[in-house]
């Protein structure tokens, strides 16, 4: 969703669109160990020659919990009016002692449904209410309804889809569906649990479907559709996915006739114009402009648009409507399309058979150009799509056909962004400052979409939101550089904060990062970390690229700057680099997703986390200060005492290099990128230590104190060298510091302080020399290795001194 792409978008602001979602049924699964209530379905569903159909269902609600109640004791089923009939055979709560206890048919309410969407209204949509009575824990709500399917918004045509998320606590479900042999109805279950019995009798088929109980499982945060990987079942008459796509042309097509007005409008937009693309993308963007998106629905309006003349008359319509007056546009001026319908969500995949349940919106495409256009992306630059809609499978619908095709995977160089800040920080610490942001692609929808929430609320009310969301509270204003749709989107700001940095002689200090509009480096992109995924999981590709320039009142004491980052993996590149020239602090930061397609498997999960780590804590703007004169090399930051190995008393390391395996494809060169590091290593530190064979023991103990003896935060720690003959362990907890009596932290040595340990465990029976090497990160962003020599001796030649460290 677009909303994902807005850095931390403040209340009132307002975000993006959303845009259409699919809108299933969702039976689904069991698990009543932990689940709030359990339901039981059963159903049948019998589909008449003339493929109409009659589904009496029962459902069954066994409440388990409190919080079950408010949410199920009213219960709604939705119809389509004089597209399908309900009625309600019967519907009460039965009580743990057996009595039942009806629902009057005065709290049994038919009304209006609600169509979900600002801008969509279902007129003939109807929903029933059905409030049960007397609801307590242990009773179960049970109800059965008659439904009638009239006709299908495709004349002659039936589907359904059911499917069973583990989300959704059913003990056990049993649906039987008949229907004439010669109506060659397609029935089929999908992932694992579902089975189908099938028999004859006589000139019908009887399809029993049983779905086997599961353990329940929550839905997993940012994971990709259930469609895309529960059970379902799915029920069609269609033979396939290109004969909808003929039923949906049959339909669709006639609606974009071109008539004068519309060729006038054609040649009016592309007036002056000479290049073929450049007219379509004059046509897309005038009707981005001009026609908004309003859906009203009645009946087959569903799936069949208005005319062109209508929605051109109106200057609104759904999406199909769009797509319908900006293909007769093209049409005009000789342009050829396609119309396409697609799933606007998160689901990847469009399994068979072909029903409508997975096809939820429509767009274009231009085969003379190979590219796709979304004309109800109102802020999308011709050509780019809303980012749920890249990778997709899609249904290409044209005088020629229907045919099966896949949209186009995201390109890093394809959807960028880059904010570039500077701030003045002045003698009393006030802060003042302005930055440009500028967005491709969908960083560039997401831009101006901010930009017309700027609009709604006022400039200066948007940025002291915004700088109020971050923490950082003052006063500021936008300037929309760039109102059109063409790319970069370009937004620039001036901010003033109302409070100060708070500089010492020592001691980390947070710098403000202005008031960016959308997520940083390394935000949204590759999603949310989750440990433990389970489930594949939506990520898209891009580049975001951050370039920060502090100055400092002259006498102020000046940052030591982080340790710069170059990691790269299969999935993505990271690049810092940190200096001072003269007064100014200069970061840059980039991060370049460059997965290949829009679903990641859960196992890249693990392979990243440790490394998305450590550009979370390099994107952190917290440093250490010291009194540095201008021009003058940064001195190293306050000692971090070791119990038994101290960090080297010389300068701090200014750059480090992470690399991981896997095929790693060539970056695209960024025009405008600072010259890269030079590739030196962070410095090697010596530590030698001696354990007993056969024993756990700690070899290490590494902290980060503050001078009044707290630990804020802990150091990170990663193993680069892994031991060959025993296991390293890195686990919290406490021990004494070292600090010399120089130091103000003296005092902290006479008690324990939190920290991280590292442990060592030799394999059985191991004796001889193992070699160790970790990285240690602080949280001032101060880096080192550290290598261990470690000798595993007999346990009779070992000798422990009290604080539990092993010696000779």
């Amino acid at each position: 969703m677009l909303a994902g792409l807005l850095a931390t978008m403040v209340a009132g602001l307002g975000t993006a669109p959303a845009l259409a979602q699919a809108s299933l049924p969702a039976p689904a699964q069991p698990a009543m160990a932990q689940a709030p209530f359990a339901m039981t379905y059963s159903g049948r569903i019998v589909v008449r020659a003339d493929r109409t159909a009659t589904e009496v269902s029962t459902k069954r609600f066994k409440i388990l919990a409190p919080g079950a109640i408010q949410p199920l004791s009213q219960q709604r089923v939705a119809f389509i009016e004089g597209m399908q009939k309900l009625e309600t055979i019967e519907a009460y709560t039965e009580k743990a002692d057996g009595r039942k206890v009806p629902v009057a048919p005065a709290s049994i309410i038919t009304r209006d449904a609600s169509s979900g969407g600002e801008a969509s209204f279902t007129r003939d949509q109807k929903e029933r209410i059905i409030i049960f009575p007397d609801v307590e824990v242990g009773d179960t709500l049970v109800m059965t309804n008659r439904a009638e399917e009239l006709r299908s918004v495709f004349p002659g045509q039936f589907f359904d889809a059911d499917i069973f998320p583990r989300s959704v606590p059913v003990a056990s479900a049993r649906i039987v569906i008949e229907a004439p042999i010669a109506l060659e109805l397609k029935v089929k279950t999908t992932g694992a649990g579902l089975t189908d019995q099938v028999e004859d009798v006589g000139a019908i088929r009887r399809h029993t479907i049983t779905l086997a109980p599961r353990a329940y499982v929550p839905e997993e945060p940012g994971a990709v559709s259930p469609m895309d990987r529960e059970p379902m079942l799915l029920v069609s008459t269609f033979k396939s996915y290109q004969e909808l796509g003929l039923a949906y042309r049959a339909e669709a097509l006639p609606k974009a006739f071109v008539t004068p007005e519309i060729t006038a409008l054609a040649n009016e937009i592309a007036k002056g114009i000479d290049d073929r693309k450049a007219q379509a993308a004059a046509i897309d963007a005038w009707m981005k402009k001009n026609i908004r998106y309003v859906a009203l629905y009645v009946a087959s309006g569903r799936v069949v648009p208005n005319d062109a003349m209508t929605v051109l008359r109106n200057k609104l319509g759904d999406c199909k409507d769009k797509a319908t007056l900006m293909s007769a546009l093209l049409a005009a001026k000789g342009i050829a399309s396609e119309e396409v319908l697609i799933n606007l969500g998160n689901a990847y995949t469009l399994p068979e058979p072909a029903t409508m349940a997975f096809l939820n919106h429509a767009i274009l495409y231009l085969p003379e150009f190979d590219l796709y256009a979304d004309p109800t992306v109102s802020p999308s630059a011709f050509g780019v799509l809303a980012p749920e809609a890249y990778d997709k499978p899609v249904v290409r619908v044209s005088a020629a056909g229907a045919t099966l095709a896949r949209t186009p995977a995201m390109k890093p160089q394809e959807h960028t962004y880059h904010i570039r800040t500077q701030i003045n920080v002045g003698v009393d610490g006030r802060m003042s400052g302005r930055s440009e942001e500028a967005g491709t692609g969908v960083f560039g929808v997401a831009l101006r979409s901010f930009g017309a929430a700027v609009q709604n609320l006022g400039s200066e009310a948007a940025a002291q939101r915004q700088l109020q969301s971050l923490n950082t509270p003052g006063t500021g204003s936008y300037e929309i550089v760039n109102t059109g749709t063409k790319d970069p989107a370009v937004i620039r700001n001036a901010f003033s904060l109302q409070e100060g940095l708070k500089l010492q002689a020592s001691g980390p200090v947070y710098i403000p990062i202005g008031m960016p509009l959308l997520a940083r480096p390394g935000g949204f992109l590759l999603g949310a970390r989750l440990n433990g995924r389970k489930l594949a999981f939506p990520c898209y590709a891009g580049s975001q690229r951050e370039d920060m320039e502090v100055t400092f009142a002259p006498g102020l004491p000046m940052p030591t700057p982080s340790v710069n980052r170059n990691i790269e993996t299969a999935a993505f590149i990271y690049r810092s680099a940190f200096s001072i020239e003269g007064r100014t602090l200069i970061m840059r930061r980039e991060f370049i997703s460059r997965v290949g397609s829009q679903t990641c498997e859960p196992e890249l999960e693990p392979r990243i986390t440790e490394d998305m780590k450590l550009v979370s804590l390099n994107m952190g703007n917290v440093f250490q200060f010291g009194t540095i004169a201008a021009g003058n090399p940064p001195s190293p930051p306050p000692v971090v005492a070791n119990q038994t190995t101290p960090p080297p008393s010389g300068g701090q390391p200014q750059n480090g290099q992470v690399s991981r395996p896997g095929p790693v494809a060539p970056a695209r060169p960024n025009p405008h990128a600072a010259p890269p590091a030079a590739p030196n290593h962070l410095q090697i530190q010596e530590a030698a230590r001696v354990v007993p064979s056969d024993q756990k023991r700690r070899i290490d103990f590494i902290y980060w104190v503050q001078p009044d003896c707290s630990t804020p935060d802990l150091p990170s720690i990663r193993i680069l060298e892994q031991p060959r003959n025993g296991k390293l362990a890195i686990e919290r907890g406490t021990g004494f510091t070292n600090f010399q009596q120089s130091n103000p932290r003296f005092e902290c040595n006479k008690h324990k302080s939190d920290g991280v340990v590292l442990v060592f465990e030799p394999n059985a029976h191991f004796v001889g020399i193992e070699s160790v090497m970790v990285e240690i990160l602080y949280p001032s962003g101060a880096a080192v290795k550290r290598h261990y020599a470690i000798e595993v001796k007999a346990v009779e030649s070992v000798s422990i001194v009290p604080n539990g460290n092993p010696v000779n």
